[in-house]
């Protein structure tokens, strides 16, 4: 094997596997074993649909080897007239630890784990059934009926994903673990796009630093959120593309829109390819439309479970008023044009700071190579594709603003950086000389100059 492609993969393994480590390391602090930003409301929803389809969760308190069991209350007037009962049974059973929570009617118990059963068998023998009910687990954030949310404003990918770490064990770092292995796929995909289109390990090299060193996905790599796993499918459409697998590629932006309806904004990329290149009109509507609209409903599945297909239908079809609103004066909102420069990050967590920032260098060089488009288009014409995944999407977010949903976010930006990266690697290869500049300028003028002439003869006939 040619040495230079042994050192690239090396390079590229130690770089990824030490992004993990760092990743991992960090979102295990303990002084991060807590809800982080928007977890409050994806973990609850994620636990909450678990719940409902009878899958019992568990964490362990491994300094006291205590189990952690949330009891729900029907409401606040039954909560008044049981919890002192209930926190009798809890110290009956010897509970280390008791949280009563004040904006739902609930308590949340650490009881030792060999008087688990016994606690909940008590429960259930000296208090009425249709009082309460129980939810084994880590403790919930104490908001307003968050027992009951289910976040079916957006679809379900994303949250499928943090729940295959909570089966393992309801706790932070397990609900944070697939985000972080999804930063390390993100950039093993950019890795193989990049040099897909350069053929240059150099390329492949620069779009992968960009990548692991952006702060917006390191931000949301470490928080149970949506974001980085919408980010994760935006960059296996835009490399199965990259690799002429329309097909799968139409399935992969299914998926990415089935993690937040953002992940779609790509999709006029794969219309306009298919639309070229797909001569047989089933292989077309099945590269455009079956195909992405499998990837969409196959990870909806668990919550049409849980809530059944009418209301997942309506809650979906609905989210789009949510979406197209104002959500009031938030104060880290930042529309899209925001993001380019870093305007207003997006907190997560403070000491130790976790803000969602930008990397303005590598957003603001994607308006720079507007400018050397053409000249990097004749020399790898596949760079227009992640750079109209790019530009279309940051097209639906401006539109998006435009119809009503102002209240963005800088963490939105997450969904960029991909495309963003493997341009960045494929041009600052190739722009290395400042005649991509300078030809490009004639390349536009001659584009210009046969636009006019078609203009011309058409008004001649």
């Amino acid at each position: 094997m040619d040495w230079r492609r042994v050192l690239f993969i090396a390079v590229s393994a130690v770089i990824l596997i030490g992004s993990f480590w760092y990743l991992y390391d960090f979102a295990s602090r303990s002084d991060l074993r807590d809800y982080i930003g928007d977890e409050v409301w994806y973990v609850p929803a994620s636990r909450n649909v678990l719940h409902r389809l009878g899958v019992s969760l568990h964490y362990v308190n491994e300094t006291t080897n205590s189990a952690g069991i949330n009891v729900i209350f029907s409401n606040t007037s039954v909560r008044i007239k049981y919890q002192y009962e209930v926190e009798k049974i809890a110290l009956r059973y010897n509970a280390t630890y008791e949280m009563e929570y004040l904006k739902f009617p609930g308590v949340y118990f650490e009881v030792p784990l060999e008087n688990v059963d016994g606690f909940i068998g008590a429960l259930s023998s000296e208090i009425p059934s249709d009082a309460y009910y129980v939810v084994p687990g880590y403790r919930y954030p104490d908001k307003e009926n968050i027992q009951n949310y289910l976040n079916t404003e957006h679809p379900f990918l994303g949250k499928d994903l943090i729940m295959l770490g909570m089966l393992v064990e309801d706790r932070p770092i397990n609900w944070r673990l697939p985000g972080i292995l999804a930063f390390v796929m993100i950039g093993l995909l950019v890795v193989l796009a990049t040099y897909r289109i350069s053929g240059s390990y150099l390329a492949a090299l620069i779009a992968l630093i960009f990548t692991i060193a952006d702060p917006t996905l390191e931000a949301t790599a470490v928080t149970a959120m949506l974001d980085i796993h919408v980010a994760l499918f935006v960059t296996l459409f835009t490399t199965l593309l990259i690799y002429e697998k329309r097909k799968a590629s139409g399935f992969a932006v299914g998926l990415a829109a089935a993690a937040k309806l953002s992940g779609a904004f790509g999709y006029p990329i794969l219309l306009i390819k298919a639309f070229r290149d797909e001569r047989r009109l089933t292989s077309f509507l099945l590269a455009i439309a079956a195909l992405p609209a499998l990837g969409f409903l196959i990870p909806n599945l668990v919550a049409i479970k849980a809530v059944g297909f009418e209301q997942w239908v309506d809650d979906i079809l609905g989210s789009f008023r949510w979406h197209l609103s104002n959500k009031g004066g938030h104060p880290a909102a930042s529309p899209v044009w925001e993001w380019f420069v870093n305007k207003k990050a997006f907190p997560f967590h403070y000491n130790p700071n976790i803000f969602a920032q930008t990397d303005p260098f590598l957003l603001l060089s994607m308006v720079l190579f507007i400018l050397s488009l053409p000249w990097l288009y004749r020399k790898r014409g596949k760079i227009l594709i992640p750079f109209g995944i790019f530009w279309s999407t940051v097209g639906f977010f401006v539109l998006q603003y435009l119809l009503g949903g102002t209240t963005q976010f800088s963490f939105y930006a997450t969904v960029l950086v991909p495309p963003a990266a493997i341009v960045m690697g494929i041009a600052l290869k190739e722009l290395l000389r400042w005649e991509a500049f300078t030809d490009s300028l004639w390349l536009y003028l001659e584009w210009l100059l046969e636009i006019k002439d078609r203009i011309r003869l058409r008004l001649g006939r």
